[in-house]
């Protein structure tokens, strides 16, 4: 079984790492370009260049659901394979924007590539178990930190050696490179990306190691072959943790979101030249890395969720209160960046994690792998529209400060609920209606079965 987890390691882990990589770098890149000189090139004013980097969310929004919903008919390696392939042709377009409309356009269709990769945070909870799967998030999520760094390093390498060579200027040339790489790692996904465990190929594992991977899926409470069922939906909905994830990880994502897309200008705010903010991006998104590893494992080693997210909000909130109160003061409002980037990182993967193990039942996690990062990206959207007074941004960062302060009593709230209906399970273990339910499988109560146990 060790040599089974340790292939999986091998195998998924790092496709899914490169694969949150690129898309982080897609999705970050466009506060690199814009310092880079981008905004000036299609003429855009604050507000729509406000419009440019949120609008690209409703194509993230639109088409989200339907990656996740085509995961298993279309497999793995397809589907991620043709979001990676769809975003990176469309950021490769990008150079071509002479104007801001055209700009949210091409964005918009980005986004909606972009969103196909969410459908991985269901894919990795089936190969996965409870002990497991905060750590391993955590490790694909962080590359989305080292991201931001990379983005600004390429940035900063490019526009300083490269320049406005001919055919292009120092910003598209960000945008044509990372496209470029995109679509060339989109063709490893359709070939290397193993399946879902039960239909596991001879590529990755042996006859008795593709066995293995099936128990080990049903030892995480997973059901091989389940499908969607439309008429589950209904009793999806009615989870009322569904709701508090969804508030969690809308915050987290308002706050992300602005954060990785208006980092370089913020701290161009600071007295920084374009070249050297981007540089200067670099120990924030390091910060982060770093947080959200940690805080992973730490979830894992001590099967908490909700008191990590309260932890991690709390010191992304002191970040925050640096950021706003300190717009002259360069070192204590860089400081606070660091700060806020190192709380509000480990979040993504600690609440998508905590979900996907607390969601029973295929089509129950189909639904909520739906909901609640649709919701979260429309929630960015509107987030986004509040950064549009620059050079410090003091409204947007409000808003931001607001958000994070929300998820921490909702993170509390929601692991009061699951011990609750711990204790709950454990006082009905014996009762004739238990007793009755056990003869029913996972698949078909999910959640509420009786010999589940929430993480809280």
């Amino acid at each position: 079984m060790r040599r089974v987890r340790w292939k999986v390691d091998f195998f998924i882990l790092p496709m899914l790492s490169i694969i949150f990589f690129l898309a982080a770098m897609d999705r970050t890149d466009i506060g690199n370009v814009q310092v880079a000189g981008m905004e000036k090139h299609i003429h855009a004013t604050p507000k729509q260049w406000a419009d440019v980097v949120s609008l690209f969310y409703i194509g993230y929004v639109l088409c989200q659901p339907i990656g996740v919903l085509l995961l298993r008919p279309l497999t793995p390696p397809v589907t991620i394979g043709f979001g990676i392939l769809f975003w990176g042709a469309l950021t490769m377009v990008l150079v071509t924007a002479e104007n801001w409309s055209q700009a949210v356009a091409i964005r918009v269709f980005i986004g909606a590539g972009e969103s196909f990769i969410h459908a991985a945070s269901l894919y990795i909870s089936l190969w996965y178990g409870p002990t497991e799967l905060a750590s391993r998030a955590a490790i694909y999520f962080s590359t989305s930190t080292l991201a931001g760094a990379f983005n600004g390093l390429i940035a900063y390498g490019v526009v300083k050696n490269i320049g406005n060579k001919h055919p292009f200027q120092g910003w598209q040339w960000v945008l044509f490179i990372e496209g470029l790489v995109s679509v060339g790692f989109s063709l490893i996904v359709f070939v290397l990306l193993p399946p879902v465990p039960e239909k596991a190929g001879r590529l990755h594992f042996t006859d008795d190691e593709r066995r293995l991977c099936v128990v080990r899926t049903w030892q995480a409470n997973n059901t091989p072959n389940a499908k969607f069922k439309w008429s589950e939906i209904p009793f999806s909905i009615k989870d009322p943790s569904l709701y508090t994830y969804t508030i969690m990880f809308s915050c987290n994502q308002i706050a992300l979101s602005s954060l990785s897309s208006f980092l370089p200008a913020t701290i161009k705010s600071l007295g920084y030249s374009s070249v050297d903010a981007q540089l200067m991006s670099v120990p924030v998104y390091a910060c982060a890395f770093v947080t959200t590893i940690g805080f992973g494992f730490a979830s894992d080693r001590w099967r908490r969720r909700g008191y990590w997210v309260a932890f991690s909000s709390s010191i992304s909130l002191l970040g925050y209160v640096l950021v706003i109160a300190n717009t002259h003061r360069t070192r204590l409002r860089y400081a606070g960046l660091c700060i806020a980037a190192a709380g509000q990182f480990p979040c993504t993967a600690l609440i998508l994690s905590w979900n996907a193990f607390n969601t029973r039942a295929y089509t129950h996690r189909v639904t909520a792998g739906t909901i609640i990062p649709t919701v979260a990206q429309a929630a960015a959207l509107g987030g986004l529209q509040a950064f549009d007074t620059p050079p410090y941004y003091i409204k947007g960062d409000i808003v931001v400060l607001a958000m994070v302060a929300l998820m921490i009593p909702v993170a509390l709230v929601t692991s009061w609920h699951f011990a609750r209906q711990n204790r709950k399970k454990e006082e009905m273990a014996d009762s004739v209606r238990s007793q009755e339910e056990r003869q029913k499988s996972l698949e078909e109560l999910g959640s509420k079965h009786p010999d589940f146990r929430y993480t809280a």
